[in-house]
């Protein structure tokens, strides 16, 4: 993975972003907010003309995306070895533009570090952009922290 520092490491395809979906995002988190589940209240309400995902909706389609993209599936690929993968956090995480209900949305994701920390774990650094399919401004940026521990 050293020499794929700096490298593309894919773009997921499309996905939809449909009420049902964001929705039982909602249900999930307990949050009751009319700007994610109420199109009408939000065109009286904000700006936007309809109903828009959580930001938190959109920060955790991050683990399919990379499944869709399939770095970490090849990185185990690799070794010849079982692994496992564990989400570690961000070191910047900023969400730009609030994606609306109906739009399609997909990653780009590059390694911006590798870093062995022994005992069989490996810390990667990757920079991702959510796209909004026909918007100008990213959903979201962020440096993405993914440890992978691979089994001896």
């Amino acid at each position: 993975m050293q020499d794929k520092i700096g490298q593309k490491l894919g773009t997921s395809r499309w996905f939809d972003v449909t009420q049902g979906l964001i929705n039982q995002f909602s249900a999930s988190t307990l949050d009751e907010d009319p700007m994610h589940l109420d199109p009408d209240w939000t065109r009286a309400n904000t700006p936007f003309d309809g109903s828009i995902a959580a930001g938190f909706w959109t920060t955790s389609m991050l683990i399919t995306m990379s499944h869709d993209i399939g770095f970490i599936e090849a990185f185990g690929e690799q070794t010849g070895r079982h692994f496992y993968a564990l989400n570690y956090g961000f070191n910047r995480h900023r969400l730009i533009t609030p994606v609306p209900v109906g739009k399609r949305i997909r990653s780009h994701m590059s390694l911006r570090d590798f870093a062995d920390k022994g005992a069989g774990k490996y810390l990667l650094t990757i920079d991702v952009e959510v796209e909004i399919e026909g918007e100008d401004k990213p959903a979201l940026i962020a440096e993405w922290l993914a440890m992978v521990v691979v089994q001896e």
